[in-house]
């Protein structure tokens, strides 16, 4: 196929609010809720409140680089076209080589946490009975079978369903939050927001905040819809900004109302509970507001994969399109649908791949700690990347501000290098072996990089023109 054949995604078709939950879903704060605050807890204690108000305010603080980027560039290349526009096409390269791993990893991580982990747990604890151990398979092609249909029939009907649902999550959890503190009673304290209640002072508060920033992960998708949205370059960045401040203060409250309910000074049996969050609803709102809890976190696990499978299916489409990394077939777009199908069909095949037959060699667990690493390690490498390229692009065409453009994106760069560093420190296997897979996946892009010849660059969208 040549490359003037390629086919165009379809202009304007999402407006603010579709765009606003690409980002709700992907960060998934119900499925943060009733899972993902563990990690947190192992280390904050009872100042899981105050560690997730900081990674608020630090992950608030890295969207200014989508800001500000997104007013000037608008492509479906996301990340991979930011730092091509600001270090160069080579650096773009390598940070697109890293964002397809990054994307090839997630989706079927997030299918083996829901159909191994979280599911049979959630299911025996409401009903008493224990699924057996080979379900995890099929739940899992459940959720991969759902993304692909979704993501095939295009992004509008992806959006729409993800607005509805995204909202009611968002909805239930300010509900539950609400009972949870209105039956605390004199329970209710700020002190949580201190360090309080953490035996180990600011140290566990700072380390409970690196894993909360984790769970904000996947606010800047919408950078990938810069070809589709309405008003792309005012667009995604308000949005970003809207979905931010929506989930930051969604999860911040019900870090505050789970802590309480579960009782500040009893946070470490919290941390080693695989669904506390369900634990804490049986308790508080019963057995049908947990089963209904459980049945819209189920669709939170849905709902975030398929975003970041749209994000991620979008760069694979502009990667494609400059013919470099990947063949331009992949760049084709659905007649119909105006679905980068080919996209689609690769990177679905390599999800099942990843899930169902690394699940069954390597065990589902093993296959989900591997994988779950390698997305944290990925994600913060682009990112570092993205804010380091934003004050050179804007340098480039002297519109630059150093508190805009220096100051607030290398403060960001701090605390994501933060992030990394205890994400790979100290070593530990099987979940090391994430950390590797990255390191030689890395290795691979920047020989890739170097070795392609400049008049290819200069063809391609990242090639910066003066």
């Amino acid at each position: 196929m040549k490359k003037e054949e390629v086919s165009a995604l379809e202009k304007d078709a999402v407006g603010f609010w579709l765009v606003v939950s690409q980002s709700l879903t992907t960060v998934a704060p119900l499925m943060d809720l009733i899972a993902f605050f563990t990690s947190a807890a192992l280390f904050a204690f009872g100042a899981l409140p105050l560690a997730f108000l900081l990674a608020f305010i630090a992950t608030f603080l890295s969207i200014n680089t989508i800001f500000q980027f997104s007013k000037k560039i608008a492509s479906s290349g996301g990340y991979y076209t930011f730092v091509g526009k600001g270090l160069g096409p080579r650096a773009g390269l390598f940070t697109g080589w890293v964002y397809l791993i990054y994307t090839w990893l997630i989706v079927p991580n997030e299918a083996i946490f829901f159909g191994a982990l979280f599911f049979p747990a959630a299911f025996q604890l409401l009903t008493g009975i224990a699924l057996p151990s080979w379900i995890w398979i099929p739940l899992s092609l459940i959720l991969i079978v759902f993304v692909f249909t979704m993501a095939y029939l295009g992004i509008k009907p992806s959006l729409k369903y993800s607005i509805i649902t995204g909202g009611l999550e968002v909805l239930i959890i300010i509900i539950f939050s609400l009972v949870v503190m209105a039956n605390s009673g004199s329970a209710n304290t700020i002190a949580v927001f201190t360090p309080k209640f953490c035996p180990t002072g600011w140290n566990g508060v700072f380390l409970g905040m690196i894993f909360s920033i984790i769970a904000f992960g996947g606010s800047g998708t919408p950078v990938t819809l810069g070809e589709e949205a309405k008003l792309p370059h005012k667009t995604i960045g308000r949005a970003v900004i809207v979905s931010m401040l929506i989930t930051g203060i969604t999860l911040t409250l019900a870090a505050y109302a789970l802590t309480i309910g579960w009782g500040p000074n009893n946070m470490a049996s919290f941390g080693s509970q695989l669904i506390p969050g369900i634990i804490e609803a049986k308790q508080f709102i019963g057995i049908t507001g947990a089963a209904v809890l459980t049945i819209l976190g189920v669709n939170s696990f849905f709902n975030s994969a398929l975003s970041s499978f749209n994000a991620g299916i979008r760069v694979t489409y502009a990667i494609a399109r400059d013919g470099i990394l990947l063949p331009t077939m992949f760049a084709k777009v659905h007649h119909k649908y105006k679905s980068p199908h080919y996209a689609i069909f690769l990177n679905i095949l390599i999800a099942l791949l990843l899930a169902i037959p690394a699940g069954y060699v390597l065990g589902a667990l093993n296959t989900f700690l591997i994988e779950v690493t390698g997305v944290t390690v990925a994600y913060f490498i682009y990112h570092i990347l993205t804010n380091i390229s934003l004050s050179v692009y804007f340098k480039r065409i002297k519109e630059l501000n150093v508190l805009k453009h220096v100051i607030i994106p290398a403060v960001a760069s701090i605390f994501f290098a933060i992030v990394l560093y205890f994400s790979v420190v100290p070593i530990s296997f099987p979940v090391s072996y994430g950390t590797v897979i990255i390191f030689i996946w890395g290795v691979i892009g920047i020989i890739i990089s170097l070795a392609i010849k400049k008049e290819r660059l200069m063809k391609s969208e990242l090639f910066f023109s003066y």
